[in-house]
């Protein structure tokens, strides 16, 4: 799966959708940090993992587990809201179906494969489609230094899905001197035009998780591509 090459004035100027993705850890600080970050950089969307707490008065939807949420806090607000009833991730319509994910360790590798059985079956019907969030999951494909049996089923079951995987060495969960690459973004070839990259912040040392910043086209009406298509940042 491929990465974003440097884009012209007129790509950089196309409507694009900001997105913030986080596990929060439950953590409080974190929390309060992430509303001050989505003002601060003008988030459109956030997929978050593991809440501390659910804002009231907000669009703010979470799967029947209430551990996987999609916030719309931005200029775009959700056309529809589906399937907010699995456990382990939601989706939401704006264009674009939207997922939020979170497979805990506890998981079994019976119940993982469960969970990315009803994720992909869900994300075949749908174009286009964009998957984040912890996948507790290692696979040098993304990173990992290794691949461990969760990272091989991501890797067999998004095989099947027309998507780009992000790409890059930094990783998204630091504890003390451990640290991991587990936070994912899958998105369609449509999605990634000009100069949209996949980046990981360093603004939220309240949680153990990164927050992660990523952009997707959603200025023209998305066609399934001939072929997957060769975008830097994304493989």
């Amino acid at each position: 799966m491929p990465s974003i090459p440097g884009g012209t004035q007129e790509d950089n100027e196309q409507s694009k959708m900001r997105i913030l993705q986080l596990n929060i850890n439950h953590c409080e600080a974190a929390h309060d940090l992430l509303v001050q970050t989505v003002r601060e950089q003008k988030i459109d969307l956030v997929l978050i993992s593991e809440p501390y707490k659910h804002l009231n008065g907000q669009p703010w939807e979470t799967d029947s587990t209430t551990i996987a949420v999609i916030w719309s806090c931005g200029k775009l607000p959700f056309q529809g809201v589906i399937n907010n009833d699995n456990a382990g991730f939601i989706a939401s319509v704006d264009g674009i179906r939207f997922y939020s994910c979170y497979a805990p360790p506890s998981f079994t590798i019976v119940d993982f494969i469960d969970f990315l059985d009803r994720l992909t079956e869900d994300a075949k019907q749908y174009y286009p489609v964009a998957i984040a969030g912890d996948f507790n999951a290692w696979a040098v494909d993304w990173g990992s230094k290794l691949t461990n049996a969760r990272g091989k089923e991501v890797l067999e079951a998004f095989s099947t899905l027309d998507v780009l995987l992000n790409s890059g060495d930094t990783p998204t969960y630091i504890k003390g001197d451990a640290s991991s690459i587990v936070d994912l973004t899958f998105v369609s070839c449509s999605l990634i035009r000009g100069n949209y990259d996949w980046r990981v912040m360093d603004l939220y040392k309240a949680s153990d998780h990164n927050a992660i910043l990523w952009e997707v086209s959603i200025d023209q009406k998305p066609r399934r591509p001939a072929k997957k298509l060769d975008v830097t940042g994304w493989k």
